[in-house]
Protein backbone atom coordinates (compact mmCIF):
# COMPACT_ATOMS: atom_id res chain seq x y z
CA UNK A 1 0.00 0.00 0.00
CA UNK A 2 2.63 2.65 0.69
CA UNK A 3 5.11 1.74 -2.11
CA UNK A 4 2.37 2.48 -4.81
CA UNK A 5 1.08 5.79 -2.92
CA UNK A 6 4.90 6.87 -2.17
CA UNK A 7 5.69 6.37 -6.31
CA UNK A 8 2.81 8.27 -6.90
CA UNK A 9 3.84 11.10 -4.72
CA UNK A 10 7.26 10.69 -6.56
CA UNK A 11 5.84 11.01 -10.25
CA UNK A 12 3.89 13.83 -9.39
CA UNK A 13 6.36 15.33 -8.03
CA UNK A 14 8.86 14.83 -10.85
CA UNK A 15 5.88 15.98 -13.15
CA UNK A 16 5.24 19.39 -11.72
CA UNK A 17 9.18 20.01 -11.97
CA UNK A 18 9.28 19.55 -15.46
CA UNK A 19 6.60 22.29 -16.28
CA UNK A 20 7.53 25.72 -17.48
CA UNK A 21 8.80 28.11 -15.52
CA UNK A 22 6.37 29.10 -13.41
CA UNK A 23 5.38 33.18 -12.26
CA UNK A 24 7.79 33.20 -9.61
CA UNK A 25 10.78 32.31 -11.84
CA UNK A 26 9.53 34.69 -14.14
CA UNK A 27 9.12 37.68 -11.19
CA UNK A 28 12.81 36.58 -10.41
CA UNK A 29 14.65 36.18 -12.54
CA UNK A 30 13.33 38.64 -15.56
CA UNK A 31 13.27 41.46 -12.36
CA UNK A 32 17.07 40.99 -11.47
CA UNK A 33 16.19 40.00 -7.62
CA UNK A 34 17.12 36.48 -7.96
CA UNK A 35 20.87 37.50 -7.11
CA UNK A 36 19.53 39.80 -4.17
CA UNK A 37 17.81 36.19 -2.51
CA UNK A 38 20.67 34.40 -2.91
CA UNK A 39 22.77 36.88 -1.35
CA UNK A 40 20.28 38.03 1.26
CA UNK A 41 19.99 34.36 2.27
CA UNK A 42 23.74 33.78 2.40
CA UNK A 43 23.95 36.51 4.70
CA UNK A 44 21.50 34.70 6.98
CA UNK A 45 23.42 31.57 6.97
CA UNK A 46 26.72 33.08 7.55
CA UNK A 47 25.68 34.66 10.33
CA UNK A 48 23.99 32.11 12.11
CA UNK A 49 27.48 30.08 11.42
CA UNK A 50 29.29 33.09 12.90
CA UNK A 51 27.12 33.63 15.90
CA UNK A 52 27.39 29.51 16.49
CA UNK A 53 31.47 29.48 16.23
CA UNK A 54 31.37 31.97 18.76
CA UNK A 55 29.18 30.65 21.22
CA UNK A 56 31.46 27.36 20.85
CA UNK A 57 34.41 29.87 21.90
CA UNK A 58 32.58 30.78 24.48
CA UNK A 59 31.35 27.71 25.75
CA UNK A 60 34.86 26.52 25.99
CA UNK A 61 36.38 28.53 27.66
CA UNK A 62 33.57 28.65 30.40
CA UNK A 63 34.08 24.85 30.56
CA UNK A 64 38.16 25.38 30.53
CA UNK A 65 37.75 28.02 33.80
CA UNK A 66 35.16 25.57 35.38
CA UNK A 67 37.86 22.67 35.18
Amino acid sequence: MRTPLLLSFLFLALTTMAQAPGWLENTLYGNGKFNVVVVVVALIILGIGLWMWRMDRRISTLEKDRK
